[in-house]
């Protein structure tokens, strides 16, 4: 199949350029714009970022990365380890266990942790002295830290998981029988070959520590320890609202997310490639140290699921929360409560059918720059790839932040802001990174020699998509839809700042429901919110392995 010649761009090509410029880059030109002028009349507040509180703002936000960064590592590596290369990856319901805190409202696992060590809480109930200690412990960046790490850890295991089953086997065996240990082996081959996915996955740690306000704003705000993106979300939710102060702490945001990004590049500069898919998985004999894989699963369990858990389910079961736990004090009635019209089930199918609409839509633009990124090796294809990925490299709120300014200027003359049209732009153009990423993996595992021999055949460009690109990328375009339309369900920093007021979403409304002192409501449509998601993963995750075992045979 014959390749397209380095050039100029076709007309195709040349409007998904546009289209993705339109969704990714200006709204972060946009921010950049508003932070040196100004926002409707009001001076520039980049003067102000180097007073002393705010030069505070920034150590605490670099702070908070690096923690997040190392619990997530230590909680993600040695899981993937385990469930890559030893027989604990026959253990198919572990990883959509670690999926469950990806599903979950980041401000309600910081309220459950909050609940679970309060004054006289369930901690305290079971465990004594232990659970004040555990108090001690959340009320502190470190604890708020491991928090935020218990949420966003799946990505780097992900990613390292993904990469150790790539390894062949040969590449184990070899320095084996060379009588390499396996401590040398982990330092001399599997360190140096996994420097490259770990620092991307860093990276999206990072920019996710970043720019996640739920935990911020909960734990941050509790014990003193104000953050970039609490700052940005105070300045345009709390009157009197402060555009320009926005926009310059957005600025700075930007800015981090960029040096993290070029550090990673810098990293990720050498690829290690292994000659395609893995023939024979490497597997690993580690005797005893089984029992310790199992132990870390169980740990990770505990504190990423289990704990947060019993506190959302206790939570949206008690009557009252200042007596103890007994079976008198708990009801199944808050469930039925928020699922009538006037509570929240709007708000619950609403989030269903925009983050269904957004995943769909990011999938469609994801395939096209997928493929365009995989046949175009010119400026042309490099430029769709980057602009493709380039939500991933600034947080959640800078993008919001720069719909805002992008699509509510007044000169305009019309616009899809205020509208459910802007939430799924919005919304797709957050999702598209983790799309894209998803079928170019799945198109990298293709023989282009499939392509030259059906083009070699006579069949036409759609016979040769429909018939073996589509069927073949299938599995990645599953996998990016399901964790667009996860996260979809759940997001909450576009949904809280893009979307119309009259408009309940699933995150807002929880939001709103705690700030009116309706915990157990908003516990109980948490819950059923993560359950639903939940169901939908399994029978996907089904899905594929019989599809795989299908292909196998």
């Amino acid at each position: 199949m014959p390749r397209s010649t380095p050039g100029r761009p076709s007309i195709g090509v040349a409007g998904l350029i546009v289209l993705l410029v339109v969704g990714t880059a200006l709204p972060l030109v946009a921010v950049l714009v508003r932070a040196v002028t100004g926002y409707n009349g009001q001076p520039s507040a980049l003067g102000s970022l180097v007073e002393p509180g705010n030069l505070q703002i920034v150590g605490n936000t670099i702070v908070l990365c690096a923690l997040v960064v190392l619990f997530s590592t230590l909680m993600a590596a040695p899981l993937a380890f385990f469930m890559s290369w030893t027989k604990l990856r026959e253990q198919r319901w572990i990883d959509v266990l670690v999926m469950v805190p990806f599903m979950t409202p980041p401000y309600v696992a910081a309220l459950a942790w909050l609940d679970f060590t309060r004054v006289g809480g369930l901690a305290e109930q079971a465990f004594g002295p232990l659970g004040s200690l555990a108090r001690s412990f959340v009320l502190t960046p470190f604890g708020m830290a491991a928090v935020m790490a218990c949420e966003i850890f799946p990505f780097l295991y992900l990613i390292l998981r993904n990469h150790l089953n790539a390894v062949p086997a040969s590449a184990d065996e070899m320095a084996s029988i060379a009588g390499a240990s396996p401590a040398q082996r982990l330092r001399r081959i599997v360190a140096p070959l996994a420097s490259t996915p770990f620092s991307l996955g860093v990276l999206i740690v990072c920019i996710r520590a970043a720019g996640e306000f739920g935990t911020p704003v909960t734990i941050g705000n509790q014990i003193g320890f104000p953050v970039l993106v609490s700052r940005v979300y105070a300045d345009v939710t709390i009157d009197p609202l402060d555009f320009p102060s926005a926009a310059a702490f957005s600025s700075l945001l930007l800015s981090l997310g960029v040096v993290v990004w070029g550090l990673q590049q810098w990293i990720g500069r050498r690829d290690t490639h292994f000659g395609g898919r893995a023939s024979r998985r490497t597997t690993v004999r580690v005797g005893g140290w089984i029992a310790a894989g199992w132990a870390w699963v169980v740990g990770i369990a505990l504190v990423s699921v289990v704990i947060p858990y019993v506190a959302v389910v206790l939570g949206a079961m008690t009557l009252l929360r200042s007596q103890p736990l007994s079976l008198d004090n708990l009801t199944f009635d808050y469930f039925a409560l928020v699922l009538q019209p006037n509570a929240g089930l709007p708000a619950l199918m609403n989030s269903i059918g925009f983050a269904f609409a957004a995943a769909t839509l990011a999938v469609l633009i994801g395939i096209a720059c997928a493929l365009v990124a995989a046949r175009r090796k010119n400026v042309a294809g490099r430029l769709v790839d980057m602009l493709a990925v380039a939500p991933d490299t600034v947080p959640t709120i800078v993008l919001a932040i720069g719909f805002i300014f992008l699509w509510n200027a007044p000169w305009l003359p019309a616009t899809p802001y205020n509208t459910g049209w802007m939430l799924i732009i919005a919304y797709a153009a957050l999702f598209l990174p983790m799309v894209v990423q998803n079928i170019k993996t799945a198109r990298l595992s293709i023989d282009d020699r499939l392509f030259e021999a059906a083009y070699a055949a006579g069949a036409t460009g759609p016979q040769r998509f429909f018939r073996i690109t589509l069927p073949l990328l299938l599995p990645g375009i599953i996998a990016g839809w399901m964790l667009a339309f996860l996260v979809g369900i759940r997001e909450v920093v576009v949904s809280s700042l893009i979307r119309p007021a009259s408009l309940d979403l699933l995150s807002p409304w929880i939001i709103s429901s705690f700030d009116q002192g309706k915990r157990a409501e908003a516990m109980a449509l948490t819950v059923i919110g993560v359950l639903g998601s939940t169901v939908i993963l399994v029978a996907l995750e089904v899905w594929r392995r019989r599809q795989a075992e299908r292909r196998a045979t």
